[in-house]
Formats: structure tokens, sequence, C-alpha cells
């Protein structure tokens, strides 16, 4: 029974750990249902962060860059949000076209569609309002994540994105 106790303990401080980890990622991330349904009336981008379980950059970014308060603060206020799993099984629909987990790759087809197949994780991926997805692989800081929301949360920006991140000066750390 001594023996049992602690590995009792174990279980018990993993699974609160496990529902304070889905607790703190109930804000900011939306279902897809929720996505697409108010893709159209909000006509704000879509933000989606591309991961897997077993990537340790996407952890590294859930543990920092999605904890940071302004990029959450951000992020919730001009954009629809998606947390999806690269080697997740449902179907996704998207522009009247059902996209499913391709065993033979190992990957989701809605992952391959979003990164024209050049799949790396994390990749962030910004659909603008009219459809076009963009695409960035890798981790990405508090400080380079401000530039890319902000430049798209522009309806029309004035400047390519090079030009915008040139003249750009980070204020979130």
């Amino acid at each position: 029974m001594q023996k049992v106790m602690p590995l009792m303990l174990l279980l018990l401080i993993g699974m609160g750990a496990h529902a304070q980890k889905k607790k703190a990622d109930q804000g900011l991330w939306q279902t897809w249902q929720e996505v697409t349904h108010l893709a159209a009336s909000t006509n704000k981008p879509v933000f989606i962060d591309i991961y897997t379980d077993w990537c340790r950059y996407c952890k590294i970014m859930d543990a920092t860059t999605f904890k940071n308060d302004s990029v959450v603060s951000y992020l919730k206020q001009n954009y629809l949000r998606f947390k999806f799993n690269a080697e997740g099984k449902d179907t996704i629909m998207w522009n009247n076209k059902a996209f499913t987990f391709n065993p033979r790759y190992d990957v989701h087809d809605f992952a391959v569609y979003l990164t024209r197949g050049s799949i790396v994780y994390p990749t962030t991926v910004i659909i603008t309002p009219g459809g076009q997805p963009f695409y960035k692989h890798g981790e990405i800081s508090a400080g380079e994540m401000e530039m890319l929301l902000k430049y798209f949360a522009m309806k029309k920006p004035s400047q390519t994105l090079e030009e915008y991140a040139a003249g750009f000066a980070a204020t979130w750390k």
C-alpha cells in the first residue's frame, strides 16, 4: 500500500496539470466550427497554429508566445483562432472542400494545403479575410508575432510584409 500511494499522488498531479493546461488554453483557442461560423460575419483574419504533440518547439511556443498577455489579448481582439494538430483525425471543411488525415504521409491534408506542401512544426498560418493563406515556419517569439499580427490585422496594408517588417519596432517582450 505504501508503494501505491506515491504512484496515485503522481497520477493525480499529472491529471491536475493536464486539466490546468486545458483550462488555460480555453480562453485563446476556438473550435473550427466557431471559426468557420464567424469567418464571414466578422471579416477577421484566421490565425492557425499548426502543431504536433511531439514537437518540442510547439511546446515552447505554447509556454511562451501563447502565454504572453499582449499576444493573447491581440489575438482575441483581432483574429479568429484555431490550434490545429497536423496529425489529428478530424475532417476539416474549408471552402466547400473536406480535408482529412492522410495515413500514407501521417499528416492531415489541411496542413498540407495551408503550407503548400511544406510541412514543418510549428507553423503559423494566417488566412486573410479574402481567403489567402500566409505561413511562417518555426518557433516565433512574442516580438516577431507582434509584427505578423499587426500587419495582417490591417484591412488593406499599403506595404508588403517585408517593407512593414523593415520599419517595425516590436514592443511586446
